[in-house]
């Protein structure tokens, strides 16, 4: 069994060195070449990815499921075809016909896919004939109780500790991906030096506290030499040490947040279990954590945040609030638009207490001092707030930077979304039109470059600068005026609320529902870092910091995209919408309410908490053009409010009171009168 599934999946120990004849190359699309191979060494699935092809002494591993990857890009990648057909390019695309070098291949041996289920069924078999019982119609009673015990031994050791359910995605992660890159925008908030791009355009705690285990790294590499420690907010060149070090860090705030969720819903051990498995199953949550970038810590954040109001609405406690507090912060320093998280707990205590009032739907037991809990947590929310802005402005002061909004950046790819849809007459007569009605005449020439020129980043902020520089401003103000400009230019595409714009918002914010789904999601990590290769291949000198990064190299990105495109784990969810699954926890918690005979707060907990990511991610859908990865609110809550949902059919899920005491609840009579009618009947 151990032989089958090593050679099965990772193609060892059976290999072979197949030498390839440079007269049978034939060349193919592209930069692709094909030679046939014996059948018996033509691997597929995972044995081929095992695949090692030599070109004189020079090892290449990038093996590729797509062809066309090979014939694209070429650079040393390979596949295989059809018929025993090996596809495969040189390391520099040249002709392997005339290179004069020596290629061979190192396969595995051919495995047929019946093996490893047959190894599977003959050790299963050998073990049950030395246990089972010598009568056979003992058998089934014997099977039953044997799997009864073993999965209530499971059920009860991953509910005292979910973690172990939980951390299994991001061992897989770890074991067979090296780190991701979120492209561009990585490089501003972990490698660039403290300046407006990572304080203010990007919210500056996860871009400095990310450089963290850069610096321990360092450090350690740096031991018993005269090499100088940098600063976080100094430019940073990070190892691939340090790289990997951030990713465990992001998985271990991940998996701790998401036990810290399912604890926090229940404590009933076998549902505890469930709502792991199923969490667990959400694949696109731990492909984020490997990639550096601030979802990896936004995604947790909250997790946190959602399951320390779930342990203040239970039972409020300091350290339910002191949590609160923490995820509060990290959820708005990863992320800006994360802030309408602030308003979800205080509005939810309010719903709550309200519902209580209501005999028909009030299912559990009410929540003792509501509104001191409430206020409470509005207080923590808006002492957060303020104490990330004042870190902003300390920070952007202390590098000789003003303080200003860069919003205007993101706000001018929704407006180029939207016009770039228009026929180009009339694209440049409906600018003219609005830049009439605009006094500022820059404002009106930055309005007027976005229909001519494009957007911010596609030569906008150029022309504004010119124009400041010809207006006369001087050099250390023209950046907070162009930012100054650009925001109210974007505004003012906006504020017009043309249909054609009204129909492109709409149309991204069903997509999200519609389109999206977990798999989609999850490999969106994987593309980024796939742009990213691109990025440093056209711009290497911006890139000249991270020549450590394996996954950047423009072959490993594309087999690394190309792999996920395959894999089981990622691609778990595929064709099923974000919608259907939103649609799916809404009728989970109908079925909690009918089942408890009114509306448990866990519900409400959930649904609000739903309302709260539907609205984020409108939001971020009238400011910038749709993206995969801004579906990451909604898919949060959707998985939140399934869970929560989940955990009201169980009879522990209610509040606890100060001594312990669970709270009623309309499905506990049943459950006793069941008991004892059962007991009564036993007798």
């Amino acid at each position: 069994m151990i032989l089958g599934f090593a050679q099965g999946f990772f193609g060892y120990p059976f290999r072979k060195v197949i030498p390839l004849d440079n007269a049978r190359f034939a060349p193919a699309e592209g930069f692709a070449y094909s030679v046939p191979l014996p059948l018996e060494y033509s691997p597929r699935g995972a044995q081929a990815s095992s695949a090692k092809l030599y070109e004189d002494a020079k090892i290449s591993q990038f093996y590729s499921h797509r062809a066309a990857s090979v014939s694209a890009v070429g650079k040393g990648i390979f596949s295989f075809g059809r018929g025993g057909l090996l596809i495969f390019s040189s390391t520099d695309n040249s002709d392997p016909r005339a290179n004069k070098r020596i290629y061979r291949i190192e396969v595995p041996h051919h495995l047929s896919k019946g093996v490893l289920p047959l190894c599977l069924i003959v050790t299963l078999g050998t073990a049950l004939t030395l246990v089972l019982p010598a009568n056979p119609r003992k058998i089934p009673l014997f099977l039953y109780l044997r799997a009864r015990a073993v999965s209530g031994w499971i059920a009860r050791i991953v509910g005292k500790c979910p973690a172990i359910v939980l951390s299994i995605p991001s061992i897989y992660m770890l074991s067979a991906y090296p780190p991701l890159w979120k492209d561009v925008d990585a490089l501003g908030q972990l490698v660039a030096p403290a300046s407006v791009i990572n304080i203010l355009h990007y919210p500056p705690l996860y871009c400095f506290l990310g450089r963290i285990p850069f610096l321990i790294t360092s450090w350690l590499a740096g031991i018993g030499t005269d090499a100088r420690l940098l600063s976080i907010f100094d430019e940073q060149g990070p190892s691939y040490q340090g790289i990997y070090l951030l990713v465990i860090c992001q998985h271990i705030a991940l998996v701790a947040a998401l036990t810290y969720m399912v604890v926090s819903l229940t404590s009933n051990r076998a549902l505890r279990c469930a709502l792991a498995l199923i969490v667990a199953c959400f694949s696109a949550l731990y492909t984020h954590a490997h990639c550096c970038g601030s979802e990896a810590l936004s995604i947790p954040a909250t997790f946190a945040l959602l399951g320390a109001g779930v342990s203040i609405i239970r039972r409020a406690s300091y350290s339910g609030f002191i949590v609160y507090g923490l995820a509060s912060l990290t959820v708005i320093g990863s992320r800006h638009l994360n802030v309408i998280f602030l308003a979800w707990l205080p509005l939810t205590l309010v719903g709550i207490a309200l519902i209580d009032k209501l005999p028909r739907f009030g299912a559990n037991e009410k929540i003792r001092n509501w509104g001191k809990t409430a206020g409470t947590a509005f207080l923590i929310g808006s002492a957060i707030f303020l104490l990330n802005d004042w870190m902003a402005k300390s920070m952007i002061a202390a590098f000789h930077e003003e303080y200003r909004s860069t919003l205007g950046w993101t706000l001018s790819d929704r407006v180029q979304s939207f016009l770039v849809r228009m026929p180009p007459d009339e694209r440049r007569q409906f600018a003219r039109n609005l830049a009439s009605q605009i006094a500022d005449p820059l404002v009106r020439s930055a309005i007027e470059a976005h229909a001519t020129v494009g957007s911010f980043y596609q030569g906008t902020d150029q022309v504004i600068s010119e124009q400041l520089v010809q207006s006369g401003f001087a050099p250390e103000k023209i950046a907070t005026e162009r930012d100054r400009i650009i925001l109210d230019a974007t505004k003012s595409y906006l504020m017009t609320a043309h249909p054609a714009l009204l129909r492109v918002i709409w149309d991204d914010f069903v997509r999200g529902f519609l389109h999206a789904d977990n798999a989609r999601i999850a490999r969106t990590p994987f593309h980024e870092n796939r742009y990213g290769a691109f990025d440093k291949m056209r711009h290497p000198e911006t890139w000249t910091q991270l020549q450590a990064m394996a996954s950047l190299e423009i072959q490993k990105s594309i087999v690394l995209c190309d792999g996920a495109c395959r894999d089981p784990y990622v691609n778990m969810g595929r064709a099923i919408p974000l919608g259907a699954l939103v649609v799916l926890a809404v009728l989970a918690g109908v079925a909690a309410c009918r089942a408890n005979g009114g509306l448990p707060k866990m519900v409400l907990l959930g649904w609000s908490a739903l309302l709260i990511g539907i609205v984020t991610y409108f939001i971020c859908m009238v400011g910038v053009f749709y993206g995969d990865r801004y579906v990451l609110p909604l898919l949060i809550t959707t998985i939140f409010c399934l869970a929560a949902s989940l955990a009201s059919f169980c009879p522990d899920a209610p509040a606890l009171d100060r001594r312990g005491r669970a709270g009623q609840s309309k499905i506990l009579p049943h459950l006793h009168a069941m008991g004892s009618a059962l007991g009564r009947k036993h007798t």
